[in-house]
């Protein structure tokens, strides 16, 4: 048995079993992809936002609550982006408008985030890209060990078979009839039988390889809804994602929320928004 660990949450086992022969020798390889999840991946968080009175209100859209401020010199709204949320990559999505005479430059860098009274890191489109990156790179390494190995095995099992003939019989002589009965194994090397079942496993592990780079390039194409830096001309507005960094527990309790402060035209505005876990059936 050999382990592969990807980062904290991810283990990958694969398990050679030699199969006892029945006629011929076989030999199963069986890889055991184990995801672990550290942090309760099962658990799901329903976000509800707060508005803060007079300033703020609460707008709904199939469900979702949006906390929207407005006065004289902006507009900003803001809202979990997915009803119900795992316990990472926790998002919600943010919209500014510059109603000031001037331009405005809004990037992550105008919000910060809190948790329970701590700060917590929100990702930039280049960080996201790099993790991602670095997630692929250290996935497609652990497929491909492990899929040498498998190949490795399944070559030596389908090149050296084992044969295995059975015999009996009976004798008649002048003290009666005797039975005897006896097998005869023979080991046979078969070089190109290996070949082609190391080349099969080898064909599915590049597979697998291919299947990490598509799932990247998908991730890749969700990170460029992340907010970026914007210069938001009077009049105009712009909105992105917010992905908090290592968020968040997933036992929320009462009173739980996650809070963020935005600043932009020389005003700082607080939003909230309560957890509250949802019961899996």
């Amino acid at each position: 048995m050999i382990e592969v660990r990807e980062g904290k949450t991810m283990k990958k086992t694969i398990t050679i079993v030699t199969l006892p022969a029945v006629g011929m020798a076989q030999t199963a390889i069986v890889v055991t992809a184990l995801a672990l999840a550290t942090s309760g991946c099962s658990t799901m968080v329903a976000y509800s936002g707060k508005a803060n009175a007079p300033l703020q209100t609460l707008k709904y859209t199939q469900g979702v609550g949006s906390v929207v401020e407005k006065d004289e010199v902006h507009e900003i709204f803001m809202y979990p982006t997915f009803k119900m949320q795992g316990t990472t990559m926790t998002t919600f999505t943010i919209g500014y408008a510059n109603n000031a005479a001037e331009p405005v430059n809004f990037t992550t860098n105008n919000v910060k985030a809190f948790f329970r009274g701590q700060p917590v890191p929100i990702y930039s489109y280049t960080e996201r890209i790099a993790e991602i990156q670095r997630e692929k790179t250290s996935k497609q390494i652990a497929l491909a060990i492990v899929g040498g190995l498998a190949a490795g095995a399944a070559a030596y099992g389908a090149s050296h078979q084992t044969y295995t003939s059975n015999y009996h019989g009976y004798v008649a002589g002048r003290g009666g009839v005797t039975a005897f009965s006896g097998a005869n194994t023979v080991r046979v090397y078969d070089p190109f039988a290996g070949l082609v079942a190391g080349a099969a496993v080898g064909a599915a592990t590049g597979v697998g390889v291919q299947q990490i780079e598509y799932n990247a390039r998908n991730q890749e194409q969700a990170a460029n809804s992340i907010l970026q830096a914007n210069t938001v001309d009077p009049l105009h507005m712009v909105s992105g994602e917010l992905i908090l960094k290592g968020c968040c527990d997933p036992y929320p309790e009462p009173n739980d929320v996650i809070r963020f402060e935005v600043t932009a035209n020389g005003k700082t505005s607080v939003f909230e928004f309560e957890r509250t876990k949802v019961s899996a059936r």
